[in-house]
């Protein structure tokens, strides 16, 4: 190992690395519907989440960490370093199943290892058989040096097999990884070259990892000069540069005795061999005392620089993000301009909105008018009855029931326009398609109709939410307008019937449509807004009290506002449909996720990694 260096104060990367932390976390939820790979399964986020984010902010120690494959003595060797039984050596293979931590006596209380080791929980040891315990958790077992001769600043595990058999092993072995600062790669001639082996020490090397490489069980002397092959094998087929080498002699005795001897092979790694070589070499004293401040400040770089990396970091993974958002951005649009249908209804019932203005208009008018009024319906009775009498006209009853049949005729045309439009807006877009599969391709037609029918039977031909509308409309409009309100009261004969078109679009469906039981006035002003386009022309002029000239430019925006409002209620049966029974929370979940781009978190994740990398290039 080289001499050591000025260390490198981190402090200045610990608020950027937090608040980084917080706006990509915000994002994850996003992940899966927008289609972008787990960040939790790349190296960078094991680096930044698993490493810098409990590390930066803190008193330095150096976390190394003893790794390898099954019965390659790993426990012996920690044990070793540690200078005491913190893990108990068996023969058997696999037998480590929790990671042991073995902490400089007295720092228990100033290390959170919780935050220095994230997803484990952390457990005080009992036993040196603490970390044979039958899997279960991902714990941490933890304890402080007893005997005091670990080094202050050196924190050691001793970890699970990295090529056993049991898939939980694994998953803490990664953990590990992410949080330590050196891997101690103990290798055997038989393990040197083993897959699952490889494919650890090769994560590591990606993720920037120091690796100090312990061959252990070697016929010492006599094997020296194999190691540089067995050495050259595992470099190329992990992309390692090793820190440093060991060798550790297989002796049978000192094993039983739990001790082992480390000697350095300087010439793996460029050094020179010198006399001191053919003695044992104190790896624990190198890792916290004269290369203490080399290796962490090459450990932290190390993985900053993952997370920095432009293409395979954090930014690398916002661009996709990103790219997936403006996707489901066009599909969005895609529907605003194509799932549309325009519902026309049948002409209503006139008496629908004029019985409303006379009813707002009666305690405002005089004696005389009240009585001329009268004698109007009276005659005008009598004429109808005569009418209905003779097949003429229809009773209100039977006409509102004819509306009424016309009225759901066109409901459901407009379903079945709505749905064509959906099949062909999922056609142009393959996310529209999976996202609108479960509707369209396993959905049931026939409940979405009858749905659409129980809805328009409980809906009543004027609600009360209609007619508290009406009466606020008429009150800003004789608040605006006192002449005009004269000018009706005098009574008027001559007035028109208005025909509606709604525009419904799915945005307008999923907007939230106003519930039934909408409690004011401004909540059914809210609705028409929501349903879409109401288009109110005249199809009639009619004679006779409660109709108004639609000719007036004064009365004429506010009759088509009535109409529309009343129309805009009767649409809202087909949007409510569309919502609740045909598209569920779709529409939503398709809005989040075109606006996912322009969250905040997005832009502050950009101006952080761009901070990072300002203060990483001055380190």
């Amino acid at each position: 190992m080289q001499a050591t260096t000025t260390p490198t104060s981190h402090s200045a990367w610990a608020g950027n690395v937090a608040a980084l932390c917080r706006a990509l976390a915000a994002l994850e939820p996003f992940v899966g519907s927008l289609g972008v790979a787990d960040p939790r399964e790349a190296a960078w986020h094991g680096q930044l989440f698993g490493k810098l984010a409990g590390q930066v902010a803190r008193e330095p120690v150096l976390v190394a960490a003893v790794c390898g494959g099954t019965n390659t003595g790993k426990s012996l060797i920690a044990n070793t370093l540690v200078g005491s039984s913190m893990s108990r050596s068996v023969p058997e293979a696999a037998r480590t199943v929790h990671p042991v931590a073995s902490l400089p006596k007295g720092s228990a209380a100033t290390i959170d290892l919780a935050e220095l080791f994230p997803g484990f929980v952390p457990t005080a040891w009992t036993s040196d058989a603490d970390a044979l315990a039958e899997p279960g958790s991902d714990r941490l077992v933890w304890r402080e040096d007893p005997s005091g001769r670990q080094p202050a600043r050196l924190i050691l595990l001793d970890t699970p097999d990295i090529d056993g058999t049991l898939r939980e092993n694994w998953h803490r072995a990664e953990l590990v990884r992410n949080a330590c600062d050196v891997l101690v790669a103990v290798l055997t001639q038989q393990k040197y070259n083993d897959a699952a082996v490889r494919d650890f020490f090769r994560a590591a090397g990606q993720a920037r990892k120091g690796v100090i490489v312990v061959f252990n069980m070697i016929d010492w002397p006599r094997q020296r000069e194999r190691l540089g092959g067995w050495l050259a094998t595992f470099t190329t087929e992990t992309g390692i540069v090793p820190l440093a080498v060991y060798a550790c002699p297989h002796d049978f005795a000192k094993a039983e005795a739990g001790r082992i001897d480390f000697f350095a092979v300087p010439e793996l790694t460029g050094g020179a061999v010198s006399a001191g070589d053919d003695q044992p070499a104190d790896l624990a004293g190198a890792l916290a005392g004269a290369d203490f401040d080399r290796l962490k400040r090459e450990a932290m770089r190390g993985a900053l620089e993952v997370v920095l990396d432009p293409r395979a970091g954090a930014a690398g993974w916002l661009e996709r993000f990103e790219a997936s958002a403006h996707e489901w951005r066009s599909a969005r649009q895609l529907l605003a301009d194509e799932a549309r249908v325009r519902v026309e209804l049948p002409i209503a019932p006139r008496e629908v909105v004029w019985n409303e203005i006379w009813a707002w208009l009666e305690p405002r008018r005089s004696v005389i008018d009240l009585a001329v009024s009268k004698a109007y319906r009276v005659a005008g009775s009598g004429v109808r009855w005569a009418a209905r009498a003779i097949g003429l006209a229809r009773s209100e009853s039977e006409r509102r029931e004819d509306f009424s049949t016309r009225e759901l005729k066109a409901l459901k045309q407009a379903l079945a326009d709505f749905v064509e439009r959906l099949e062909d807006a999922g056609r142009r877009n393959e996310r529209l398609a999976a996202m609108l599969a479960g509707a369209l391709v396993g959905g049931d037609r026939a409940a979405w109709f009858a749905d659409l029918e129980r809805r328009h039977a409980a809906l009543p031909i004027v609600s009360d939410d209609y007619r508290a509308f009406v009466r606020a409309e008429l009150d800003r409009f004789a608040t605006a307008s006192p002449e005009l309100v004269r000018w009706i009261v005098t009574g008027l004969n001559v007035g028109a019937v208005a025909r509606p078109a709604i525009t419904v679009g799915l945005g307008m469906a999923g907007a939230a449509a106003v519930p039934a039981a909408a409690a004011t006035a401004g909540g059914l002003t809210t609705l028409v807004h929501h349903v879409g386009d109401v288009v109110v022309g005249t199809a009639a002029t009619l004679a006779g009290e409660g109709a108004l000239g639609l000719t007036m430019a004064g009365l004429k925006p506010l009759l088509e506002r009535l109409f529309a409002g009343w129309s805009a209620e009767r649409g809202r049966v087909l949007a409510e449909t569309l919502h609740d029974v045909v598209l569920g929370d779709r529409v939503e979940e398709i809005d989040r996720l075109a606006a996912a781009a322009a969250r905040p978190e997005v832009a502050e994740a950009r101006r952080l990694l761009f901070e990072l990398r300002r203060e990483f290039a001055r380190t």
